[in-house]
């Protein structure tokens, strides 16, 4: 009786000692299993960083190191983010666009400006490069946050949701002031497209704004008053994003049957403060156009030139205008159709 109580006893033990020690299942123990997997197939000699960043490719960069978030705020960068599988995610490019068949008159293609508030595994792969450098790496699920956390194994335990991505990136630029950066180009767009013009024609920090043709008449629209304009908007690469002039959306690739084209009311009110409101229909101006047009004169032709600022800021709009994209507007004020 005795060396049966001592068994059961024993087994009583190992079977308590065999729950303590059961390892507590992690919310991406098959996502880290499925890529190391796929990891140990595809790319078996990549490298990983502290984090869990997996490097597949790395050709450095002869510029300045990009750093932390701190000494490198923004960057220009260009890209391609795929599934593991190779299915894009998206891209920088305009030539891979035109290869998939998704290119698009209307979409902007060219260099992103990232701020540096991105996800933490994003922040840490790009910064131990260089400007001029290009880097391919996978950056996990659970890395695909902007939550800091100070070990892999933190990201491992508390983030999930999202499956992973090959990144395919070079850096450009490094901008340390976003404002001086955008204001700079305009500078050097103003200069090769308005001879004489310069830095010096700005009328406000990152706004200008050019006469091209004489107004009818010097006064200024009265107040609670509707006018007409034609007008043209485009980045200062020359992608065309909106118009409201039929054979300029048909020459530029964004004509829509869906919409009507011609002359835009537009309207002034003026509301509390003597602050004035201008509207397009129902909608709300952006702080340029809105400045571009309180300027005007009847009969007015002009181009008006702003930094993102007036503009869309720091998120863009839609996949037509990025963000921290200075725009420009032609604009021409005509009678009422």
């Amino acid at each position: 009786m005795k060396m049966k109580r001592y068994i059961c006893i024993a087994l009583a033990a190992l079977a308590a000692c065999a729950c303590a020690k059961a390892p507590k299942e992690g919310p991406n123990d098959d996502a880290k299993l499925y890529l190391e997997s796929w990891i140990q197939v595809h790319h078996p000699d990549a490298e990983q960083t502290p984090l869990g960043v997996y490097i597949l490719e790395d050709e450095p960069g002869t510029g300045a190191l990009v750093g932390s978030k701190d000494v490198s705020p923004y960057l220009r960068v260009e890209y391609i983010a795929t599934s593991l599988t190779g299915t894009v995610i998206s891209s920088t490019y305009e030539s891979l666009a035109k290869q998939l068949g998704n290119y698009d008159y209307g979409d902007y293609y060219g260099p992103a400006t990232w701020d540096r508030e991105l996800a933490a595994g994003l922040n840490e792969a790009v910064s131990s490069m260089s400007v001029g450098g290009s880097r391919t790496f996978v950056l996990p699920g659970w890395l695909q946050s902007s939550d800091s956390y100070s070990t892999a194994e933190q990201y491992l335990a508390n983030v999930t949701g999202k499956s992973p991505v090959i990144y395919r990136l070079k850096v450009n630029e490094v901008i340390t002031d976003i404002n001086k950066w955008e204001t700079d180009s305009i500078g050097r767009y103003v200069s090769r497209h308005f001879p004489g013009k310069g830095v010096a024609d700005s009328l406000s920090y990152g706004y200008y704004y050019f006469r091209t043709k004489t107004p009818s008449s010097e006064s200024a629209f009265p107040n609670d008053t509707t006018i007409y304009i034609n007008y043209v908007g485009r980045l200062l690469n020359g992608t065309v994003f909106d118009t409201n002039v039929k054979d300029s959306a048909k020459f530029y690739g964004i004509y829509s049957a869906a919409r009507t084209y011609g002359p835009s009311a537009i309207t002034f009110s003026v509301g509390d403060n003597n602050a004035t409101t201008v509207k397009m229909g129902s909608s709300t101006l952006i702080t340029g156009f809105s400045k571009i047009l309180t300027g005007m004169h009847p009969h007015e032709n002009g181009t008006g030139i702003f930094y993102s600022k007036h503009g869309y800021g720091t998120t863009g709009s839609s996949t037509a205008i990025p963000g921290y994209s200075p725009l420009r507007f032609d604009i021409e004020i005509v009678d009422k159709p």
